[in-house]
């Protein structure tokens, strides 16, 4: 018994030496944005700012608000987007008996598996002949088409869980098929729908590659913004931490508000009675 808690001491303090090499960086981070420019560089290093500085703040939304706007924007329709068109796909997907199936699903998430940087010059080229350069319609359009595969794959896997008995005594009692995906299909898999949700909206707030290629000045979003306080010879590093502290606050609020949704999503399937 004595031996089982030593072992249990020593796995919790792993854990918590573990967990505090991956949140060390973001502390540092976090209480370098309330720092002056002279605590950033002072030597032997200020752990602590002295005061609460939220000058660094004001500095960043001074002039980068509208791109945080075109961030929150992008994600909402891009998510939107990505659900309309990806729920009754897969729905079709894992309900029906089409041709060839099997063929179907493999495509779909083959062309996930496409690095965005390999289709970015005929994108690019094709996006200036529709002028969808730098506008929020064409990095809405270029998001949902990559991150569509995704969604369509993960709903797929949660909608086979659904019992087909139900929906084909739905369908035998006289409901449409539409009626059996709003009614019974998405209610039943709602912790799954939710899962998709979450990681497609932080794939799409987070996403640098495409913003970077695809847009200038109007479009641009807040990812593109911390990549632009690095110059030739001087980097504003308090400006840059508290342009992360921005980024990453809404993450990890909707980590901590939907986590039981995540975590139930994540699960669905993986026991079988």
């Amino acid at each position: 018994m004595r031996k089982r808690k030593i072992i249990a001491i020593i796995f919790y303090l792993l854990v918590a030496v573990i967990t505090f090499i991956n949140i060390a960086p973001l502390i540092w981070i976090f209480l370098s944005a309330f720092k002056t420019r002279l605590e950033i560089f002072t030597i032997p290093p200020v752990w602590i700012p002295s005061t609460l500085n939220i000058r660094n703040f004001q500095a960043v939304l001074e002039d980068n608000v509208p791109f945080l706007v075109n961030s929150i924007v992008i994600t909402l329709f891009s998510t939107a987007g990505v659900l309309i068109i990806g729920i009754p796909a897969a729905f079709a997907l894992s309900i029906f008996n089409l041709k060839r199936q099997n063929d179907i699903n493999l495509w779909v998430l083959s062309t996930r598996m496409m690095p965005p940087i390999a289709a970015a010059v005929p994108l690019f080229l094709l996006g200036q002949s529709l002028k969808l350069i730098d506008t929020r319609t064409g990095l809405v359009i270029l998001y949902i088409g990559f991150l569509l595969p995704f969604a369509i794959w993960m709903l797929t896997l949660f909608f086979k869980e659904v019992p087909k008995e139900i929906l084909e005594a739905a369908v035998v009692d006289g409901a449409s098929w539409v009626q059996v995906l709003t009614k019974i299909t998405i209610p039943v898999s709602a912790a799954g729908l939710a899962t998709v949700t979450i990681f497609t909206a932080l794939f799409s707030w987070n996403e640098l590659l495409l913003p970077l290629f695809f847009t200038n000045r109007q479009a641009k979003t807040f990812s593109v913004v911390l990549t632009e306080f690095q110059g030739q010879t001087n980097t504003v590093w308090e400006q840059m931490s508290a342009a992360v502290v921005i980024q990453i606050i809404p993450i990890i609020l909707v980590t901590f508000l939907v986590q039981r949704y995540i975590v139930s999503g994540l699960t669905m399937g993986a026991v079988k009675e």
